[in-house]
């Protein structure tokens, strides 16, 4: 019984592995900076309220809130689990994407494994951290917290029809996130399909190949 088959389907899985671990490497970055960030906010510095730690300008504060949602506080009514399951799906979803991505799809890829790396920094907050870290408030740590420039007509926009400046509370896994489905919006949006051309050219050809001979 022969075994190449198996040996060479072994060979290119290895291969795919080493041209993928950059981008693996590069969801794991955006993990730890994320964490990083978050243990040296609402450890050291031990804040006991939502009021600012560090006013750093006019439009961006350093926080301590806690996000019962998703990214920008969306769906924040929803049950934990559900969100954790959701999310895991989700993470799934992007991993296997990121791995099954062909090899010069670098703007795909790099979109996927920041994002990845986002998702699963939130995932661990809201899921795991309550119960191994002494920190066992529920929700997903965040503390960037901006507003709108007073010189922005967004600015001058929400005063009126809001009574507050005040964008969001973020995290860096949450800039991470948005970042990388903005960019992956537009690769999708902006990306040209180039099989069916390449495959129109060759049925031409063919056809001019098998066609009558010239009287």
């Amino acid at each position: 019984m022969s075994s190449g088959p198996p040996l060479a389907d072994e060979a290119q899985g290895r291969a795919r592995l080493r041209q993928k671990a950059p981008w693996f490497a590069l969801a794991a970055a955006c993990l730890v900076a994320d964490l990083v960030t978050k243990w040296i906010v609402f450890y050291p510095l031990r804040p006991i309220s939502r009021e600012p730690v560090a006013r750093l300008t006019s439009w961006w504060n350093i926080v301590i809130a806690y996000n019962q949602g998703v990214t920008f506080g969306l769906a924040s009514q929803s049950r934990g689990w559900l969100l954790a399951c959701a999310t895991s799906v989700v993470i799934a979803l992007l991993v296997w994407q990121l791995w099954t991505a062909r090899r010069g799809e670098r703007l795909r890829q790099f979109a996927l494994a920041i994002i990845v790396g986002g998702a699963i920094g939130n995932l661990y907050d809201r899921s795991l951290r309550p119960l191994v870290e002494p920190d066992t408030r529920p929700g997903v740590r965040d503390f960037l917290d901006w507003y709108a420039p007073d010189h922005w007509a967004v600015a001058r926009w929400l005063e009126e029809h809001v009574g507050s400046t005040h964008w969001y509370t973020s995290n860096v896994a949450d800039v991470l996130i948005v970042c990388g489905v903005c960019l992956l919006a537009w690769v999708i949006l902006t990306e040209r399909p180039q099989a069916e051309p390449k495959q129109a050219a060759g049925a031409s050809a063919t056809a001019g190949a098998d066609g009558p001979p010239a009287a």
